[in-house]
């Protein structure tokens, strides 16, 4: 008697990225300086009485729990999309393909767009404040275009383009350009950190304000509008504090992105991976905490959070043409020095060239990975073989990034930014589920391949445990989104997404199924068999 088996060629793709490697990885994955644009105002705006850095603390938490959850994901499947095939072996291939088009569209739409086009604001709003504060009209009306719809949506088309070619050219370039970046971006950090946490203080940055932007406000103005509009500073709370961490899991949320994506092309799975993960979510914790408190430092708690106040919730009474960017505020504090200003503003800028990148080659591995499994056209998973990448696989992410550009240039950037933070939680909380569930299917013998205090048991496996605490922290934060009455106008955006491309990937998985069975080959056995290592 004959017995059919599923027999699956190798991947082709090589390991590269050695423990050092996919530290810097994942903690650019969670950090790029570019990031400190406008975030910290969206955070001082939306979260009256909240702490940064106490948020922060408590957002590691979870974050540092969900690493371990990737961690055990990573160590029981060391391959491209790991975390879609680990979904699909504990509930359902059909479940675990829809699951991975939802965050990979996720990761697409904020993570890869969102960073494209904010590569392109950072340097519009540098253009706009050395041309206001040097008197340089011509900058002035390049960071106008460069902000504008057209030429957001140019800007980002031509740096996603640049950036395909890179990762097709493989892990060599990829490399150079990871360690120039970092090299660049620890400069910008220890520029920004001294000229904002050292040399200025809210004394000074008021008089520079009020010689450079008193045509709009002065710095005591501020204040003025802010009361008028309705603001009152609130004092410092607990309970908004913890609540806020809505809103910094996401800021530290990158590092699991990685482990969940090119864990295939990592040397030595089993060291590496946690190394990472936790030394990304520290580092990435104090880059956030110091760059936040070198602002509050530099222009004074009460009158930043007043202005954000402002900027977020009442547009029409802000008194700027711009938003209150780190760039703004770095060229202020910097004036009248102009090669102070150029090496904060230029290095803050050329401090981004790998974001785009790493984002890139990351997303990508998931159509490797799904063409890999046969869910998708098998041609995806052709690996180039000169630079050992799946050039297809990159090629097809670009195609959909160009069509969702359009939908990011002309909706709007915070209404995608806004839903894509709040179904990250939720995807991320649904994987912690399966984490939690696993011992107690078919899969317990993945137990086995995990580290060993992941394996003792306290009434249920450790790893049990931390699967379920983190779902809990994870949906917790989602609610604590959609009853803020500051953010909940992305709620529906976000059940457009999660409903629509879920409901897609259940389809493309069954249409795949029958398509390949009518080739002989059941794809359901793919999810039963040994991933390759």
């Amino acid at each position: 008697m004959e017995k059919t088996v599923f027999v699956r060629r190798t991947s082709g793709l090589v390991r590269p990225y050695g423990a050092f490697d996919t530290t810097l990885i994942y903690t650019l994955v969670i950090f790029s300086i570019l990031n400190t644009t406008v975030q910290f105002p969206w955070f001082w705006g939306f979260w009256p009485g909240a702490d940064i850095v106490g948020s922060l603390a408590f957002a590691l938490i979870p974050q540092g729990l969900l690493a371990v959850c990737y961690w055990a994901i990573a160590c029981a499947m060391p391959r491209s999309g790991s975390d879609y095939v680990w979904f699909a072996r504990i509930t359902h291939p059909a479940l675990g393909f829809a699951w991975g088009l939802v965050y990979w569209y996720w990761f697409v739409a904020v993570c890869v767009l969102s960073t494209s086009f904010t590569y392109g604001y950072v340097i519009s709003v540098t253009f706009f404040a050395w041309g206001t504060l040097y008197n340089a009209p011509n900058l002035v009306n390049l960071g106008n275009w460069l902000n504008g719809t057209n030429g957001s949506f140019i800007f980002a088309v031509v740096i996603m383009l640049i950036y395909s070619g890179i990762t097709i050219l493989g892990h060599k370039a990829g490399k150079i350009l990871l360690y120039t970046a970092w090299a660049i971006q620890i400069v910008a950090l220890i520029l920004m950190w001294t000229i904002l946490g050292s040399w200025t203080t809210p004394t000074i940055f008021a008089s520079k304000w009020d010689t450079l932007m008193s045509t709009y406000t002065t710095y005591q103005g501020v204040f003025a509008l802010a009361k008028g509009a309705g603001w009152v500073m609130s004092p410092f709370s607990i309970a908004a504090t913890i609540g806020s961490a809505s809103y910094t899991i996401f800021l530290l949320a990158g590092a699991t992105q990685g482990a969940g994506t090119i864990s295939g092309e990592i040397r030595n799975v089993n060291r590496s991976i946690p190394l990472a993960l936790g030394l990304a979510n520290v580092f990435a914790f104090f880059i956030w905490a110091l760059s936040a408190m070198a602002e509050l430092h530099a222009t004074g708690q009460q009158w930043i959070v007043a202005l954000s106040w402002l900027w977020d919730n009442q547009p029409s009474k802000f008194p700027l043409t711009l938003p209150p960017s780190m760039p703004l505020m770095l060229g202020i504090a910097t004036y009248p020095n102009q090669f102070l200003t150029f090496a904060a503003l230029s290095s803050f800028c050329l401090a981004n060239i790998a974001f785009v990148y790493v984002l890139l080659m990351c997303c990508s591995r998931y159509f490797f990975a799904w063409a890999f499994d046969r869910v998708m056209p098998t041609k995806l998973a052709d690996v180039n073989a000169r630079f050992k990448t799946p050039h297809w696989a990159i090629i097809a992410t670009m195609a959909v990034l160009f069509v969702s550009a359009i939908g990011f240039a002309y909706t709007g950037f915070s209404n995608w930014f806004g839903a894509g933070a709040t179904l990250m939680v939720v995807l991320f909380g649904l994987v912690a589920c399966t984490v939690a569930i696993f011992p107690f299917t078919k899969w317990v013998t993945l137990l086995d391949q995990l580290p060993t205090f992941m394996r003792k048991r306290v009434g249920i496996p450790i790893i049990s445990w931390v699967g379920l605490i983190t779902a809990l922290i994870m949906f917790y934060s989602a609610y604590a989104v959609t009853i803020n009455p500051l953010m909940t106008s992305n709620l529906n955006l976000t059940v457009y997404w999660a409903v629509g491309f879920g409901a897609a990937g259940i389809v493309i998985y069954y249409i795949s199924k029958w398509y390949n069975k009518r080739q002989g080959i059941d794809i359901s056995l793919i999810f039963k068999e040994v991933p390759p290592t």
